[in-house]
């Protein structure tokens, strides 16, 4: 079967290529498995399925990638390691659980004499497998197991699609290799290495940059295909969104579909910078949805406003936008394109790039100087 690597930009509609795809291959008897990270995702799939179908078809399964991870490659498999069965999940929210200051916590070494370590793996109270080590440990088992459990996978079903695969980082990967293994079972992943915001767990393993991910995918046989185009943004809008990765040339740019503008919004188009002088008549004017970094960002301009944080903001999409920049985001709109390369992680210019890129309309900075990026203009009332 082949194995596709879809990149799809912002606005592609991606997940209803997976849901149309999909309800094709069910309405020909097939059982398609759709896993994403999200919960918010996975109610995506599930309405646009729905939408296009009126119903979700049974042969269709749509998971959580720590739902599928515990039930489909550990706990079928799990006494190779681990004799009492895993009961859930610990999401850990502070990171990894094994780590303290920085250093690692005596005692959860992932093996002990020799033998694997349960306090590595799983909490000492209830015995649920930890978030941050759940896709090694569902790797061990594969490894220990003699690989059945991903054999299982095609009994089960014909087709696996991954959805918003740039989320996955580390240890998911040995398991996307894994499953790719199967020869009877098409596989799929879709997602844009641009928007990774959220990543299912801390790790030092590689892949973790953009670049190292699309590598990983190309080494294990992936063919690539783009999907660059958007259904949400105005070409401006997509232009400008593309500069943030440009120096990577990895990605071509995006075409914009939306071919009418509705006269409500055609007055005020494109990519802007507003300066803090005239940014209350902006807001006044435009109503747009504020996105900042956190919720103690200019409080007295979000008050009674729409406001989204950055990273809430990832999925979602507005008519219009105003972007209270980081100190970062302004030095790429004074023309400083290569600011990003010396960060520690990709995540300062991912989210540079899924925050221009919620706007159907119009894209506005508040920023008190002119940008030295041409598509961008400064308004003036």
């Amino acid at each position: 079967m082949i194995k596709r690597l879809i990149l799809a930009s912002a606005g592609a509609g991606k997940s209803e290529l997976i849901s149309k795809e999909a309800l094709e291959r069910a309405a020909d008897g097939e059982h398609i498995l759709i896993l994403t990270y999200t919960e918010s995702n996975q109610k995506e799939l599930f309405k646009k399925i729905c939408r296009l179908n009126g119903y979700k078809p049974t042969e269709i399964v749509i998971k959580g990638w720590f739902t599928f991870l515990l039930e489909d490659m550990i706990r079928p498999y799990q006494r190779c390691i681990f004799s009492n069965r895993i009961p859930g999940i610990n999401f850990n929210k502070a990171g990894d659980p094994n780590k303290r200051g920085g250093r690692n916590i005596p005692g959860t070494a992932e093996k002990i004499d020799g033998k694997y370590n349960s306090i590595h793996y799983l909490t000492k109270a209830s015995g649920k497998a930890h978030t941050s080590y759940l896709s090694k440990l569902s790797y061990r088992i594969y490894k220990e197991s003699k690989k059945n459990n991903i054999g299982r996978l095609s009994g089960i079903y014909d087709a696996v699609f991954i959805d918003e695969v740039q989320d996955l980082v580390g240890w998911d990967f040995d398991i996307i290799e894994a499953i790719s293994k199967i020869d009877d079972l098409a596989f799929t992943c879709v997602g844009d290495f641009r928007q990774t915001v959220y990543t299912t767990h801390p790790t030092t393993k590689t892949p973790k940059t953009n670049t190292e991910k699309r590598e990983r995918f190309e080494s294990i046989g992936f063919a690539t295909k783009p999907l660059n185009v958007s259904w949400r943004c105005i070409q401006p809008i997509c232009d400008f969104a593309h500069l943030v990765h440009a120096d990577e040339n990895l990605y071509p740019k995006t075409i914009s579909n939306v071919t009418q503008v509705p006269d409500v919004f055609a007055n005020h188009t494109g990519v802007f910078t507003v300066s803090e002088q005239h940014i209350s008549s902006y807001i006044q004017l435009f109503e747009p949805v504020i996105l900042r970094l956190d919720k103690g960002t200019r409080l007295d301009l979000c008050e009674d406003q729409k406001c989204y944080n950055f990273g809430v903001s990832k999925g979602l999409g507005f008519e219009r936008v105003l972007i209270i920049p980081t100190e970062n985001h302004r030095k790429f709109l004074r023309g400083e394109t290569g600011i990003f390369d010396d960060a520690k992680t990709d995540a300062p210019q991912n989210t540079l790039y899924v925050i221009s890129t919620r706007a159907h309309y119009s894209v506005a900075f508040l920023f008190d100087e002119d940008s030295a990026i041409d598509v961008v203009r400064t308004w003036q009332p």
